[in-house]
């Protein structure tokens, strides 16, 4: 319960409301449980005496009760409101300012659909028990223990006997809540299942249809749509437990009262009214253990949720902001390798190992930094390195290129660069200072960086490009769009730079998306900037235009390309040639045509001649 215990901070703020809020649960209580009693006199005082001033006064009384009640209830309503959205709005806020600090390491472990389960079904769940359940929860243990109480002042010995079945019944409602509590949490991880199910569906839909794998999608939903009736099958068996016991003890309860009552009134122990009363406690003292059985479900629901609440939150972001993190304005773009080794982590397979496993100490290297230097991993299991033993140096200002087959590791090593990774042995360094010593944010506003899969939001064409310069002058966002060649195209459409673009550029060409995407960098004037294989998605005259463009604003900007096509690399100063992570051959094109067989495969197979012709051409550029 410690996780639930955690979440009622976000009562915190709006505490008045919820101390009202209770206020106006005691007082509806009250008003109900007083009318019994007033019931009693009536009968006692005004039936069988035929005393109608008698039954008028004591209606009255009933009357005002029933007033005063549904007016704390009002008062309830508003505050119960209040509290409910507040705390769904904060939950939801904290948790996804925590998400936006987490690094790439850490949202690799972490599943979208996973995390969209967190942020809207299982808060919901906790606005539900913090807003709604407590004041139940309240609500019915009030009833209860004032129904005890009072049926105690009638007759004692009787109330004993009903104590007893309220003991069984009490029983029975917490021996079913503790077997439902873990599988509510089952119940939640097949709903993160199956969001992450249609979220990766929905994301690659055209995918998809392209493969006809309609039918195999259909099978993984429906296996995981099982799971999920299942496991809600198995709460509403349990719970279907709770109504039948709780009426055969209430009927119990009432054959007792009306067979013991019955001797006491005729012996006349007891008044009618006493026993009209001392049932009546009885039915209000009964109703709310129903209703706690369903209270208590919350609850249990609210513990599972809060504690996969917990587990997001909990997650300390791996790429960490070093005490006393350098700051600059600008960068001049030197970078060095010295030694770089770097793996990717592979989280366990199961839904539910999100951050479960404790987080082990990280022993602090000799520089003072939890990260590198061979750490493992918090959580999750490490591959075999991409990147061994990388070594170069960059001078700002110079173009490097980097070249070499699929999963040879080059995304890897640029994405290193505005230190999304940290290395797990070796250093880097830009400007002669270790990138772990550099304010996170001031690395990444002066590294341009183009990913491969061009991410698109919604909203118009400017704000696209001015995405990492929101204060960008207009004059500098077409400026970027005509450099990235995208601004024929923008300007062929209906709004210009305010037309709309719909969440991940669905209306928009691949080709156009990517155009987009170097814009956005381009209009943040990095000192560094990386171009990962980002003109992949353009036609061959495109790209011409968009190198001709690039090799401008080039001059003076230290930049990595990363590409397929050896077009785009040909005026690099320098090239990489990257073979199973380790650097295989560098220098011009023309010595990498002398030198390097992987680069002259990777030349031969995009313009159809063989080694040996390539070979004879490095030798006649010589």
């Amino acid at each position: 319960m410690k996780s639930l215990r955690r979440a009622f901070r976000y009562i915190k703020p709006y505490k008045w409301y919820a101390i009202i809020g209770l206020l106006t649960v005691i007082i509806p209580v009250a008003m109900e449980l007083i009318v019994p009693w007033l019931l009693r006199f009536v009968i006692d005082q005004g039936i069988r005496p035929q005393n109608m001033a008698v039954i008028a006064r004591y209606a009255g009384f009933m009357l005002l009760a029933a007033l005063v009640g549904s007016i704390a209830t009002l008062g309830q309503g508003v505050c119960r409101a209040q509290i409910s959205q507040g705390v769904a709005f904060d939950a939801r806020n904290e948790l996804f300012r925590h998400i936006q600090s987490l690094s790439w390491p850490d949202l690799d472990r972490l599943r979208t659909g996973q995390l969209m389960t967190r942020i809207s079904s299982d808060v919901n769940i906790l606005r539900m028990f913090l807003s709604a359940s407590i004041a139940l929860l309240l609500r019915a243990l009030l009833m209860v223990f004032g129904s005890v109480i009072l049926m105690a002042t009638i007759d004692l010995p009787l109330t004993a006997v009903i104590v007893v079945a309220l003991l069984m019944a009490g029983a029975v409602i917490a021996f079913v809540m503790t077997r439902a509590q873990p599988i509510f949490m089952q119940v939640q991880q097949r709903l993160s299942r199956i969001n992450t199910l249609v979220q990766e569906n929905l994301a690659g839909v055209r995918v998809v249809k392209a493969y006809v794998r309609e039918p195999y999608e259909m099978e993984q939903f429906d296996a995981a749509n099982r799971e999920y009736m299942a496991a809600n099958v198995r709460v509403g068996r349990l719970m279907a437990v709770i109504m039948p016991m709780l009426m055969v003890l209430t009927g119990l309860g009432s054959v007792a009262i009306i067979w013991q009552g019955g001797l006491d009134t005729i012996s006349g122990r007891l008044s009618v009214g006493e026993l009209v009363a001392f049932n009546s406690y009885l039915m209000i003292g009964m109703a709310p253990l129903m209703l706690l059985g369903n209270v208590l479900m919350m609850v249990s629901r609210a513990e599972a949720s809060a504690e996969r609440i917990e587990e997001v939150l909990n997650v300390e972001p791996r790429i960490q902001r070093a005490p006393d993190a350098l700051t600059a304005d600008s960068l001049q773009g030197r970078v060095d390798f010295r030694d770089v080794s770097f793996a990717y982590e592979t989280a366990s397979d199961q839904e539910e190992t999100i951050v479960n496993a404790p987080r082990p100490q990280l022993p602090v290297g000799a520089n003072g930094y939890h990260n590198g230097n061979g750490v493992p991993p918090a959580n999750g299991v490490r591959n075999e390195s991409v990147l061994r033993g990388i070594t170069f140096s960059v001078e700002p200002g110079q173009r490097v290129a980097i070249v070499g087959a699929t999963g040879s590791g080059k995304s890897s090593l640029i994405h290193m660069l505005p230190r999304f990774y940290d290395a797990d042995d070796g250093t880097i360094r830009i400007d002669d200072v270790d990138v772990r010593q550099w304010a996170p944010d001031v690395l990444r506003r002066n590294i341009g960086l183009v990913l491969q899969e061009s991410t698109i939001f919604q909203g118009t064409v400017r704000e696209n490009i001015a995405y990492g310069r929101p204060d960008a002058a207009m004059d500098e966002v077409i400026q970027a769009a005509k450099a990235a060649q995208a601004h024929d195209f923008i300007m062929a459409m209906p709004e210009q730079y305010e037309s709309r673009v719909e969440a991940m550029g669905t209306n928009l060409s691949g080709g156009q998306k990517q155009r987009i995407a170097i814009a956005r960098a381009l209009v943040t004037d990095p000192a560094i900037l990386a171009l990962d294989d980002c003109t992949s998605a353009v036609d061959m005259e495109t790209e011409f235009l968009i190198q001709e463009a690039l090799d401008e604003l080039m001059a003076g900007r230290t930049t990595f390309i990363v590409a397929q096509r050896i077009s785009s690399v040909l005026n690099a100063d320098q090239i990489f040639v990257l073979d199973q992570g380790r650097i295989a051959a560098a220098g011009s094109h023309h010595e990498l045509l002398e030198t390097s067989p992987i680069y002259r495969e990777i030349v031969a197979s995009q313009i159809g001649v063989d080694d040996a012709e390539l070979g004879q051409m490095g030798g006649d550029n010589q």
